[in-house]
């Protein structure tokens, strides 16, 4: 076992978090940490990496292990290069760089023990993975979207995103055997999100990540650990395996603590008739084995906030028009030439990288920023709500309650009861709303578009900093919601509950995708095909002329070839050594994306339900049959590509 944790236990004053936690993590485990925000999850982690805060139990890594994580705050960011950081993130490594420098010019006295030392110096460099120490720092720097243009840029002037990217990307180059992760998706935008992904599923040793991503959590892990009123449980799988045995262990214990309290209710009503009887002899048996009884305790129920949008009122069709629009901020255009319209109940996300100009495109739209070209035009009857991931609305000096009284004129019985249904009870009403998480403020912003009654909301990140079981009471709302939205998230699972259409930002345009998270992965992975020179498989029962022409040209310039090897040869050397790298990397990198996808397929097959509706069934099974013939065709095309270079080296 890498990690080994016993009777751990931890209070604040009288405030107990967790007691007699205990579990196990082995190496190659993947393991995933959820729970309600404030259920102690951060503070498990405090006491795994630094045992001694604890107030009870132990904490036991295996001897010599290296245990990486992500530091909390920026005090190590020194004034250097980020690539001058990330160089420094497994100083070790470093080290052992100057002591085996030292030990060749040494050998040369041809002194045993200098060999001797210079081999286990050698050994150990080489576990580090020494050698291809810049290649992972490369690599991890461009998946975690710092181009090497960057790299000589100051870490210190970096933006607080920007320097959480950084420090993960520290924290996934030290050379870690045991990686514990907090929210490492925090700051990613989807691209990222799936590099981190993949990543993570190459990792070979033990893995904790405290993550409210589902579909990070559905992608990555191997098992779950559920903190729950200072308890800890453990399923088996990934997320969505443990939604299934959490539901039926709901069930079970909830059936069981309903025929208790039954049987305690006709125990005692027995009691209460015959303890004075003739039957009183009876009466006090039955108190005894009540006496004895074990009680069950009653199914834990976290608080949910109440959050319900009241029915959209008439507005015209079109709701927001974009006319040759270009957005942007004085001379630099960030998206151009757009020519989109939201339309009346069309649930819309708009997805893309960070930085691309999502926000500022939604403030454009809604009037906070002037176009730099065209138009945005709001339809007329149309209401707009706005949630803002900068919280503009909330004024941080102000208290809660002033701040609803002062917006929405209600009475303070009113206001409370409001703020209550929010989860705010008692004392909240009278704190700061600087003093908030940034959970608490969402929650703020999300009532307020209850009582701003618009008919069209325009949401900014609504679900970030909200744990699992608040982002699904937001995903409840929208779903239910007979109004329109234009919803940016990079929250996957999200998406793709609530989006009907996605318009996403490619390049400084927005291409627009008619339909939803599954169809726009579907024709991300036909591009995808495409750009690698493959052929896309067709559904049964269609054309296949323009897949027809793509094999023949396929087959045409990587034909079949039984005359020998000179002469297969002479038919596949088609390319430049360079030309052929370049080939290579691109078909890796689909068959990467398309395994990845038919992994997530194969993940919603095994889903019972998702097996209920034969039509669904079927849709599934053609999506694999599809996945799998692309598959096919990228490992035939890859094969080509290396037998191709082998021939070039035989030259």
């Amino acid at each position: 076992m890498q990690l080994v944790v016993a009777n751990l236990a931890k209070a604040f004053g009288a405030q107990e978090v967790f007691k007699d936690i205990s579990f196990m993590i082995e190496k190659g485990e993947r393991v995933g940490l959820i729970g309600v925000n404030g259920s102690g999850k951060s503070t498990l982690v405090n006491c795994l990496l630094n045992p001694d805060w604890a107030d009870g139990g132990t904490v036991s890594f295996e001897p010599g292990l290296r245990v990486g994580h992500v530091e909390q705050g920026f005090a190590s960011i020194k004034d250097e290069s980020i690539w001058e950081f990330m160089l420094h993130s497994c100083p070790e490594i470093l080290q052992l760089r100057i002591r085996l420098a030292e030990l060749e010019k040494e050998i040369s006295t041809g002194a045993e023990n200098v060999l001797q030392e210079y081999a286990r110096t050698t050994q150990l460099y080489e576990h580090l993975d020494g050698y291809g120490y810049e290649s992972r720092l490369k690599r991890v720097l461009l998946g975690l979207a710092f181009p090497e243009a960057t790299w000589e840029h100051n870490a210190l002037e970096l933006s607080g995103g920007q320097k959480t990217r950084m420090m993960l990307a520290a924290a996934l180059v030290s050379a870690p055997d045991f990686l514990i992760l907090d929210e490492p998706t925090n700051n990613l935008d989807m691209q990222m999100m799936e590099w981190l992904e993949g990543y993570l599923q190459e990792f070979k040793g033990g893995l904790l990540i405290v993550s409210h991503d589902r579909a990070f959590l559905d992608h990555v892990t191997t098992r779950i650990l559920e903190m729950e009123k200072g308890h800890l449980q453990s399923f088996t799988g990934n997320y969505s395996r443990y939604l299934e045995q959490k539901a039926l262990q709901v069930k079970t214990e909830t059936a069981a603590y309903n025929a208790q309290q039954d049987f305690i209710a006709a125990q005692e009503a027995y009691i209460l008739r015959f303890k004075a009887g003739i039957k009183s002899k009876m009466a006090r048996g039955r108190q005894s084995r009540l006496d004895r009884l074990e009680r069950l305790d009653a199914p834990v129920e976290n608080e949910e906030f109440n959050l319900r949008l009241p029915p959209a009122t008439e507005a015209a069709e079109r709701i927001l028009i974009m006319e040759d629009l270009n957005v942007g901020y004085g001379n630099q255009t960030l998206l151009k030439d757009l020519n989109l319209t939201l339309r009346r109940g069309e649930k819309v996300a708009l997805i893309g990288p960070n930085g691309t100009g999502k926000t500022t495109l939604l403030k454009t739209l809604l009037g906070l920023l002037p176009p730099l070209h065209g138009k945005a035009q709001i339809g007329n009857r149309v209401k707009l709500g706005y949630f803002s991931q900068s919280y503009e609305r909330l004024n941080p000096e102000q208290t809660l309650l002033d701040n609803f009284l002062s917006e929405y004129g209600l009475t303070d019985e009113q206001t409370r009861s409001l703020l209550g249904g929010m989860l705010f009870h008692g004392d909240d009403v009278f704190k700061k709303i600087g003093s908030l998480s940034g959970g608490q403020k969402a929650r703020l912003v999300l009532l307020k578009l209850v009582l701003d009654g618009a008919n069209c909301l325009v949401l900014d990140e609504p679900t970030n900093h909200l744990d699992i079981l608040a982002k699904e009471t937001v995903e409840a709302a929208l779903a239910t919601f007979n109004g329109t939205v234009l919803l940016v998230s990079h929250d996957r699972y999200l998406v793709q509950e609530i989006a009907d259409r996605i318009w996403a930002i490619e390049g400084d345009q927005v291409k627009d995708y008619k339909g939803g998270w599954n169809f726009y992965q579907a024709e991300q992975a036909k591009m995808t095909a495409v750009a690698a020179q493959v052929p896309v498989p067709q559904p049964a029962g269609t054309s296949t002329t323009t897949g027809s022409t793509s094999q023949d040209a396929t087959s045409a310039k990587w034909g079949a070839d039984h005359g020998g090897r000179k002469a297969k040869k002479a038919t596949l050397v088609h390319h430049s050594p360079q030309e052929l790298q370049n080939l290579l990397e691109k078909v890796e990198l689909s068959l990467r994306e398309q395994e990845a996808m038919l992994s997530v397929l194969d993940k919603r097959i095994s889903i019972p339900e998702n097996q209920l509706d034969l039509e669904n069934s079927r849709q599934m099974a053609t999506e694999r049959e599809q996945y799998v013939k692309t598959i096919d065709t990228l490992m035939e095309r890859w094969e080509n590509l290396l037998e191709e270079q082998e021939a070039n080296q035989d030259e």
